[in-house]
């Protein structure tokens, strides 16, 4: 009976995101029900359906239901519970329902804001309603988180995918689909704004930077996480394999993080609203374009939710009414848009506009590599690959060059140059590049491009922080919110540190393929690897080979013992290898455990893997940048409240 209300909640809000889509079109049709005033109603009714769907989904996997094809197909008994809650959104079906349910939450945190009123809003909320209308109808006829196996109900569910259980899960996919719901309000602020002439532009691209700020941030810890848990779980210690669907998700924080410039700047200066609206429409339209790559089954990958060709034509023709009428509109309203840029070739909204361009490129080099592949394969019927080569070939000098003006632009006058920041720049630079080419000479054995880009954009933004920082520490007066200022210093500093770690695991990890069993022992980097046992452990959903190895550090002591282990799973039998790792600030010991040898002897990999870690570091530091900029401005003015028991207070 509960899958039956799961349901009919989703039938009754495809109604009412239907009523809230008509409601500001009713009268310019000539209809004369008045649906308007009803609107803020249908929003919140609606959330609530959607959560309450969601919820009995979750409580259809805490209870075992395996009548319902979904829970059948992605839990069993045995599962954990923290896991079964996760396979509301491990699955094709329950991920998009978690994404409308995400989408519906947002769209009543707007209507709930008393000063969201006016046409613009009512659009805003019209076109969300839309884009959920079109989801749930994807959702409704072909991909039914509710439907039932009947009559033949298995006594056991298959399990969710061993890859998926793992923290990763319940991090991972969430914050991916949160970014997803930002953009698509900014999507839906971009149409609004196109349609309302009630206000200048400038006033409505204000009310879509939060949002624009909340997708960054939430996108930026979706890949985080992501590339965080393929280097746990897969075995592999890799962290970013340019796969399709790896990219999926990136295109998008590219052009979110030149949609959260193009805002700042156009706030600032009241020029480019033009090209936010554009980066607005685009973000959205390649989120369901990155969808359609995942769910279509048209590219093979681990990450991969589902593999049903007409789902994958669904959103396909989603993605293309979603872009046509975006891109359209945006064309038609285009005379509105046009303003007369002035200001020099090198002040900061110059650099600004080029550090958006250059992320713009970097997003259509890494569609064309991942989509390319399909392209050619439908036009010839032979098939190819594009792979790391392409991808860092391009990657990483689009990477150095909008380091260098994402260094430079910060300290650069608006409208004009600055002569003097010129030529500090100018040697701050030649002391980078030098630094850099002799890290190179020290540290390798031949010149590498890549790691000469990479250390010296991670130098150059460090130095450059470091200098806006002494600027603006000389001149401060305690006036105005600098909270933008230093969150942008802690974005800047944490994609300097995720190229450092980035560099550095990539060109001085050392890495042993060996053959070991009991009393064996092998050593890499300095470090020694004791293979002293293996072990048998039980799981309520696996079994496991463990494999004991101690490790000795440089002065041959005892520094930890790892345990990778071999498992395989209790309800298909599918074997994965679960790495053993000993992590610290400046380095990773990685021993990942791979198939039997003989009776005693496995296939051991060991991987020593330098300032890996702080890839994430600087991946939450971005994170914390961008959500200190949603923090209420009464919570920043506290913060700097000069009486020390207000400090009190607020501390």
């Amino acid at each position: 009976m509960a899958a039956e209300i799961g349901l009919l909640l989703l039938i009754i809000s495809l109604t009412l995101c239907l009523l809230t889509a008509m409601s500001p079109v009713m009268p310019a049709c000539g209809v004369k029900l008045r649906l308007k005033p009803y609107q803020p109603l249908f929003v919140r009714l609606n959330s609530l359906a959607q959560m309450t769907s969601l919820f009995i989904l979750a409580y259809l996997f805490l209870s075992n239901d395996f009548s319902v094809a979904y829970v059948a197909n992605n839990s069993n008994t045995q599962l954990a519970s923290l896991y079964k809650v996760a396979a509301v959104w491990g699955g094709h079906e329950g991920s998009m329902l978690f994404w409308i349910a995400a989408m519906g939450i947002w769209s009543c945190v707007l209507s709930l804001n008393p000063n969201h009123k006016g046409p613009f809003f009512h659009y805003l909320h019209a076109v969300l309603g839309a884009i959920q209308a079109g989801l749930i109808a994807f959702l409704l006829i072909g991909s039914n988180p509710f439907a039932r196996l009947l009559p033949g109900i298995p006594v056991e569910g298959r399990d969710l995918n061993p890859i998926l259980q793992d923290i990763g899960l319940i991090l991972h996919p969430p914050l991916l689909f949160i970014g997803y719901v930002g953009l698509a309000v900014c999507f839906a602020a971009a149409v609004a704004a196109l349609l309302d002439d009630s206000q200048p532009l400038k006033h409505h691209c204000r009310q879509m930077r939060p949002w624009a700020i909340l997708a960054w941030a939430m996108l930026t810890g979706g890949n985080a996480f992501g590339s965080w848990w393929a280097y746990n779980e897969l075995g592999w210690g890799g962290w970013w394999f340019w796969d399709p669907v790896e990219n999926a998700s990136f295109i998008p924080w590219l052009v979110a993080t030149a949609l959260m410039h193009s805002l700042i700047l156009g706030e600032r200066r009241d020029r480019f609203h033009g090209t936010s609206l554009f980066l607005a429409i685009l973000g959205f339209s390649l989120c369901l374009l990155g969808t359609f790559l995942v769910r279509s089954g048209v590219v093979q990958s681990v990450h991969a939710f589902a593999a049903d060709p007409l789902r994958g034509g669904a959103m396909l023709t989603l993605f293309a009414l979603v872009s046509i009428c975006g891109f359209t509109l945006l064309l038609h309203r285009l005379p509105r848009l046009h303003r007369q840029i002035d200001g020099n070739m090198l002040s900061r909204e110059s650099l600004m506009q080029l550090g958006n361009l250059l992320l713009l490129v970097a997003a259509i080099s890494i569609l064309l590599g991942s989509c390319y592949p399909l392209l050619y394969e439908v036009a010839s019927g032979q098939s190819i690959s594009v792979g790391a080569p392409y991808f860092n070939s391009l990657f990483i000098p689009l990477t150095w060059l909008i380091c260098l003006v994402m260094g430079a632009a910060p300290l650069m006058r608006w409208q004009v140059s600055n002569p003097g920041i010129l030529r500090q720049l100018t040697a701050l630079a030649a002391i980078c590049l030098f630094i850099s080419l002799t890290l190179n000479t020290l540290l390798l054995k031949e010149f590498a491009a890549h790691f000469l880009l990479g250390s010296f954009s991670c130098l150059w933004l460090l130095s450059c922080t470091g200098l806006y920082l002494h600027k603006r520490l000389a001149t401060f007066t305690g006036a105005g919110d600098n909270r933008r200022c230093y969150a942008m210093c802690f974005a800047h500093l944490g994609v300097a540190l995720s190229i450092l770690g980035a560099t550095c695991s990539s060109y001085f990890q050392q890495e042993e393929l060996l053959r070991m069993g009991p009393g064996q022992g092998k050593e890499v980097a300095g470090y020694t690897f004791i293979y002293r046992a293996t072990e048998t452990v039980s799981h309520t959903s696996y079994s496991a080979l463990q494999a004991k190895i101690e490790v000795r550090d440089r002065r041959e002591q005892h520094l930890a013992y790892l345990y990778p282990q071999r498992q395989t799973f209790n309800s298909n039998a599918m074997q994965i290898s679960a790495a053993g790792i000993h992590r610290s600030l400046f380095a990773d010991l990685y021993i990942s455990m791979g198939n039997r040898l003989s009776e005693e002897e496995f296939l051991i990999r060991i991987s020593y893997k330098p300032l890996i870690g702080w890839i994430w570091i600087g991946g939450l530091i971005m994170i914390f940048a961008g959500l200190s900029l949603l923090l209420p401005r009464k919570v920043q003015q506290l913060s700097r409240a000069p009486s020390p028991q207000l400090a009190v207070k607020g501390a």
